[in-house]
């Protein structure tokens, strides 16, 4: 299995959303306004300073899904720009 992290900025909720769904992922975990900054980007406190927040969300899944995930994903993130998604994987194994 591999674990996903998808964070993203909440502008794109709905298609992010609309991804998934149609990858079939029937299990995931979403944390709403996420604050932070990324290594090229400005950053998003959802203040007045630094306006905005991003959303985050982790996929477990199995190799076939997490790979049709990603370029879905990917064909997402041409569409709204290259800042808009990122998504980092590593290995995942169920322990209980």
């Amino acid at each position: 299995m591999k674990m996903l992290l998808i964070i993203y900025d909440v502008m794109y909720d709905e298609q992010v959303m609309e991804t998934i769904s149609k990858c079939c992922v029937t299990g995931f975990t979403k944390w709403e306004k996420v604050l932070g900054k990324g290594k090229r980007s400005d950053p998003k406190m959802d203040d007045s300073i630094w306006p905005g927040y991003n959303c985050a969300m982790m996929v477990a899944a199995e190799p076939e899904l997490a790979n049709g995930l990603l370029a879905a994903l990917s064909d997402l993130l041409k569409q709204i720009g290259e800042k808009a998604i990122k998504v980092f994987a590593w290995p995942l194994e169920q322990v209980l």
